[in-house]
């Protein structure tokens, strides 16, 4: 990968070394080649900064992402990207604006708007998230990963009670979630008789899926002498 990547940014700049030569050689330039040039270099710096998304460096991606924006094409896309690389990377004040910007532009956008309302909770504001979070339920009461992130915050956030109640919402509108189980036990930890049926539903797969490692284990130890008794004949 890092061949890769410095292929990529040696290509970059021999480009850049052949613009200045033919340039200085007083070489013409077919009309319209510098932008088709620059807009390549803008496709290589956003692929660049794809792969460092890949290999997790979201300091070096957010880096090559504001390069690719030197495209007006590409702008737009490596500009919400920017953000999200910034989110990543737990930079919280870099990537709010950013969000806030696009969700302007597109204010119908309910993934960006949770994206806002989430990381208002990752800065401490904890009040202003839930707020908006209510206010997305209100708008799409269809969207299931809504609910989810919902009472997943509030749980994470010690917020037991009001977790409590809107993990019923969740259970009765989407009963098929598979966060059920988990958010039941979470919950339970903090408020008395939470939910006794999903939290011994829990209780009673994560049983069965000990068994069966356990099973799984006795298996392969009982196999081993007869394979090395094998090898060995």
């Amino acid at each position: 990968m890092r061949k890769s990547l410095f292929a990529l940014i040696t290509a970059s700049l021999l480009a850049g070394s052949v613009i200045t030569g033919c340039a200085a050689s007083g070489g013409v330039l077919v009309p319209g080649q510098n932008r088709i040039i620059l807009q390549n270099l803008a496709v290589e710096y956003y692929n660049i900064a794809e792969a460092y998304i890949n290999l997790k460096n979201y300091t070096k991606a957010a880096d090559y992402y504001k390069l690719a924006m030197r495209n007006e094409e590409l702008y737009y896309q490596a500009y919400y990207k920017l953000g999200r690389a910034y989110a990543l990377a737990g930079n919280w004040n870099k990537a709010m604006p950013i969000y806030e910007d696009m969700l302007a532009r597109d204010p119908e956008n309910a993934e960006i708007a949770e994206s806002i309302a989430y990381i208002h909770a990752m800065k401490g504001n904890s009040d202003e998230a839930f707020a908006r979070y209510r206010a997305l339920i209100a708008k799409y009461p269809n969207d299931q990963s809504l609910q989810e992130n919902y009472v997943s915050l509030l749980v994470d956030h010690g917020r037991g009670e009001i977790a409590e109640k809107e993990y019923f919402v969740l259970k009765e509108k989407f009963p098929d979630s598979k966060l059920i189980s988990d958010l039941s036990v979470r919950i339970a930890e903090m408020v008395d008789n939470a939910d006794p049926d999903a939290a011994k539903t829990k209780k009673s797969e994560d049983e069965k899926t000990k068994k069966s490692e356990d099973e799984k284990t006795k298996k392969a130890e009982a196999e081993a002498p007869a394979a090395d008794k094998s090898k060995k004949n």
